[in-house]
């Protein structure tokens, strides 16, 4: 299935409605082809247990434990309240400087929520951009009763009606004496979103808590919503792949690779490890925390992982010289959120920073509020060990489930302990090893591959339920090593400990906080190598997990800021607070491409 992204349609000649369409109000992502112990009865440790006080919001966080069926409007992270007054809609416009700004951004926000958490996929909304007031509200309620009596609906055809109604009802409002340029049609998604989080249960506590991890709120758990709907075999148009749309390159730095096994019958079986959400989210996560220590802050460094880092310090630069706003007080904060709102025709004509990518955050933060007043049930948890066998280790993928069929001990193999056999209990855990479906019981030839530490220097890397490793090895199948297993379970993405973090992770947060103040000088980059070198050192000295993904934040902080588009942001901020008299230099123009960031597009 296509998914079919529409937003704002700004529609001032009939040939951008009809010929431009897709191009102004729909992103169409031409795609390709697969997607997969016991109940939780234990707290998820290393998430935040929360006490809610009486007006519910929420006072107090340690990370230690969290609920069973957490709700994620009841955690400090929720962007509401991490990232207020920007991204809380009730919070009051006077608390910061610009007021009218921010209550244009959250009338954005309220349009948003309204399109991914109430309108569902036959709803057709046209806005009059001038008041934010509804002209229409066109729905297919035909389509929608066949929806709901459980016949099969294909979204790509559902669109198909909404752009041919896009067309008529744009037409008929220009008629009306309505400037096409300020005619909004939004398309509802809340059916595809509410799929996207069925899809997502399995992997949703693990995001959650590396979200916290990296000091993030919740608003970047909703990545995969916006760029897949948490679909896994998705490809873009330019190559981008996994649910959270990241280019060959980048996953393959991340250690996300492809190979193929040999199966018993000669056959080759592929391994995309592209395709598990659990081998994608750990690069998806430190690429946008190093995109966001980058850019100054998180809400427009979510928006430049989608849109690119050269376009968010683009619209700096505008926020500088065609906005009214810019004070020695501002933040980047208040420049984005100028930018989608009141600057946006602005920034739209020296960017590529589109209808798309202005709906990017407000996506999100819709789809997060169409859950985050519902408890989750963590009992669908994927809880599983990623295991690697030992150097020069060979095992057939037959031997090794027959030995764990035969031990005494049960395995807990959710979310697929449906599945008739542990062949399809595997398959399903293993949702990048392209295995064929068994026609019965047992493993099939073509099924059953050999099994090997790497191939061509390649980790090759599977998910067996907790526990079953230990078994291997007490029934005398010693193939696992132990040193190069991780577990997914309550206590994965724990953060770190003060013991861990040293006086120079504490000044790399330091240097973070400045640049939120427009701090995108040669001092501050001079301060930024000073610190990637030392984060070399330190993982050098002490290769552990932390120390691994301070350095792998920090390496793609630096690469942004050795660019040219940071050049020109520099230059001009230093003429812009008089700390030089050395005149800007002309823009570059970045070619960019919104269903890529930025760095994947600015490195071959």
């Amino acid at each position: 299935m296509t998914p079919l992204r529409s937003f704002e349609l700004p529609a001032d000649t009939s040939t951008r409605v009809s010929a431009g369409l897709l191009g102004s109000c729909v992103l169409i992502l031409f795609l390709t082809t697969v997607l997969g112990g016991n109940t939780l009865g234990k707290q998820w440790s290393a998430l935040p247990s929360f006490t809610t006080a009486a007006d519910t919001t929420v006072r107090s966080v340690n990370y230690t434990t969290l609920p069973a069926r957490p709700v994620l409007r009841e955690m400090p992270t929720h962007p509401a309240d991490k990232l207020s007054p920007y991204m809380n809609p009730g919070a009051d416009p006077s608390s910061v400087a610009n007021p009218e700004v921010l209550r244009d951004f959250h009338d954005l926000l309220a349009q948003f929520t309204q399109r991914q958490a109430q309108d569902d996929n036959f709803t057709v909304r046209v806005i009059d951009r001038r008041t934010d007031s509804l002209l229409e509200l066109y729905e297919f309620e035909e389509l929608r009763e066949q929806y709901r009596e459980g016949k099969s609906i294909e979204w790509r055809v559902v669109d198909e009606k909404r752009r041919e109604a896009t067309r008529r009802l744009v037409d008929k409002y220009d008629e009306r004496g309505v400037p096409r340029e300020d005619i909004i049609v939004r398309w509802g998604r809340a059916n595809q979103v509410e799929q996207s989080h069925a899809r997502n249960r399995p992997y949703q506590a693990y995001e959650i808590q590396l979200a916290h991890y990296l000091d993030l709120s919740l608003l970047p758990t909703q990545m995969g919503t916006v760029e897949t709907f948490n679909q896994d075999h998705l490809v873009s148009s330019v190559g981008a792949q996994s649910r959270y749309q990241m280019m060959p390159w980048i996953l393959r730095k991340g250690g996300v690779n492809e190979f193929d096994l040999r199966a018993e019958s000669g056959a080759r079986v592929d391994v995309e490890e592209a395709l598990h959400p659990l081998l994608t989210l750990e690069p998806a996560y430190l690429l946008l925390r190093g995109y966001i220590n980058a850019v100054g802050h998180e809400i427009p460094g979510l928006s430049a992982y989608h849109t690119g880092p050269g376009n968010v310090w683009k619209l700096y630069r505008q926020y500088y010289t065609n906005s009214s706003y810019y004070t020695s007080s501002s933040t980047v904060v208040d420049a984005y959120v100028w930018a989608v709102s009141k600057g946006f025709d602005t920034v739209r004509e020296g960017s590529s920073f589109g209808p798309y990518s202005r709906g990017y955050i407000p996506s999100a933060y819709g789809s997060l509020v169409a859950q985050d007043r519902q408890p989750i049930d963590l009992s669908q948890s994927m809880r599983a060990v990623r295991v690697q066998l030992k150097p020069d280790t060979r095992v057939s993928l037959k031997t090794l489930l027959t030995v764990l069929d035969t031990t005494s001990q049960s395995f807990d193999w959710t979310p697929v302990a449906d599945r008739p056999t542990t062949y399809e209990r595997f398959r399903a855990f293993n949702s990048h090893f392209e295995l064929p479906e068994a026609s019965g019981d047992g493993v099939p030839a073509e099924g059953n591959v050999e099994l090997v530490s790497t191939v061509d220097g390649k980790s090759v890397r599977f998910f067996l339920p907790l526990g079953a490793p230990e078994a291997l090895r007490n029934a005398g199948l010693d193939v696992v090593d132990p040193d190069l297993s991780f577990t997914f379970d309550g206590s994965t993405f724990t953060p770190p400990s003060d013991d861990q973090r040293t006086v120079w992770d504490r000044r790399y947060d330091a240097l973070v906080e400045d640049i939120k103040h427009f701090g995108f000088t040669p001092d501050h980059r001079d301060r930024l190598l000073e610190l990637h070198d030392k984060f070399e050192e330190l993982a050098e000295e002490d290769p552990s997990r932390y120390r691994q993904r301070q350095l792998n934040i920090i390496q793609t902080h630096r690469r942004l800021w050795l660019s040219g588009p940071w050049e020109e942001l520099a230059d001009l901020t230093m003429q812009v607070t008089g700390r030089t008299d050395v005149p800007v230099q002309p823009p570059i123009e970045i070619p960019t491409d919104d269903s890529r960031p930025f760095l994947q597009r600015l490195l071959p």
